[in-house]
């Protein structure tokens, strides 16, 4: 389900045609030049199902990438406006302030045709300013557990992580793996799917779906409303069910597994390159080995691959027509599909290598002994079954 419906990509063999139709027809004096230029590009992003667009201002013209099944993708560059600002354009649609370029900013802007929201960020460079909008908020739906992809086996013991009345749920991964979406499928379970209503909160940062039935929070440390105050706030607010965005630091992660261990059914994420770095790096941040024993329900980490597309197939014999695809583009990839290790439970052997403050190596062995299939080997068996390619693999699994 991870697999994106079939459309053309903005490869490398069509970015060319991309970016003259930006701004073709256009007169850079004209004041009007920012407003359809950038009206051009989001609407060319939307339909390209990117991720991200990255704006990027030099001395004559804006840099333009975007993102797109987790590559980045060059698009050139368009003349800057004389008259009119690109990037202003686009902190205008974010209500930044236009006149500061010194300073980082964030915002979000609508694109009411699509339905969806966008996150802003901006960031002063040397020749004025980059900006980077994130679609992937707005595009995302909540999906179901069984829509994501795991295997059976995941699968069930997902379900009954998110059906016990106490404990951590952890997800897992680097930046851009599916962690919230895995996350916000939990929820979801918990919110529609449920017998029993809970009571269920959130802090994020920022909210990315809303869903009816659960208080959302988002933090603001413009006003002073930060992590620690946000997590102390939610604890005042009888949950039984809490989803904190992020663990980022010992605070954060002690007041997790202190709510764990009090009666209080937790969902969070973290960056990791695996379950065992994961559970390392919170023995790194004191976490009491009996907390993790006893109140970790699940940990899981997880990664987005590309799709092979089937023009890559052995049956396709005519390479050129293959290579002008036009479900991929060309590029040999449709979509992604998740692949997710699902971390042993905690006890015998590697109860007593927590103990022992165990390094990730040997805790990654122990899972694996104990019946752990890491991320690297169904990598490779999913390139054994022409599911991804050997270059997909080293560009996740190698240093």
């Amino acid at each position: 389900m991870w697999k994106s419906t079939k459309s053309k990509p903005a490869t490398d063999s069509n970015s060319e045609d991309a970016r003259v139709g930006f701004n073709a027809g256009l007169d850079p004096a004209s004041d009007h030049y920012a407003v359809v230029v950038v009206d051009r590009i989001l609407k060319a992003a939307v339909n390209a199902k990117a991720t991200d667009v990255h704006f990027e201002l030099s001395r004559t013209e804006t840099l333009l990438h975007w993102r797109v099944d987790g590559t980045l993708v060059d698009l050139g560059s368009v003349p800057n406006g004389r008259t009119t600002s690109i990037l202003n354009r686009i902190k205008a649609l974010a209500r930044l302030v236009t006149y500061r370029s010194d300073i980082p900013q964030e915002g979000r802007l609508t694109l009411p045709e699509y339905q969806l929201e966008a996150r802003v960020g901006t960031l002063p460079t040397l020749h004025g300013e980059r900006a980077v909008v994130r679609l992937a908020t707005g595009q995302k739906k909540r999906l179901k557990l069984q829509e994501l992809g795991l295997d059976d086996e995941t699968l069930t013991r997902v379900t009954a992580a998110i059906g016990a009345a106490s404990g951590v749920i952890m997800i897992c991964g680097p930046a851009g793996a599916g962690k919230t979406t895995t996350a916000y499928a939990c929820l979801g379970e918990l919110a529609f799917q449920s017998t029993a209503p809970r009571s269920l909160v959130t802090l994020e940062d920022p909210i990315e779906i809303e869903f009816p039935g659960i208080a959302q929070s988002q933090i603001n440390p413009a006003v002073g409303y930060d992590w620690a105050s946000g997590l102390k706030a939610l604890l005042r607010q009888d949950p039984e069910v809490m989803f904190v965005g992020e663990i980022r630091d010992a605070t954060t992660a002690a007041v997790v597994f202190e709510a764990a261990m009090t009666g209080q059914l937790v969902i969070t994420t973290m960056h990791a390159r695996s379950a065992a770095d994961a559970l390392r790096r919170l023995l790194d941040m004191r976490i009491p080995p009996h907390h993790l024993l006893s109140g970790l329900n699940l940990l899981l980490c997880q990664r987005l691959l590309k799709a092979t597309c089937d023009c890559q197939t052995p049956r396709v014999e005519n390479q050129e027509s293959a290579a002008s695809c036009t479900d991929c583009g060309g590029s040999g990839y449709t979509g992604r599909f998740l692949l997710a290790e699902s971390f042993p439970r905690i006890e015998m052997e590697l109860a007593r290598a927590i103990m022992a403050d165990a390094d990730s190596r040997q805790l990654e062995m122990l899972a694996r002994a104990a019946g752990m299939e890491s991320l690297a080997e169904q990598a490779t068996e999913a390139v054994s079954q022409q599911r991804t390619t050997i270059t997909e693999f080293r560009r996740h699994f190698t240093s």
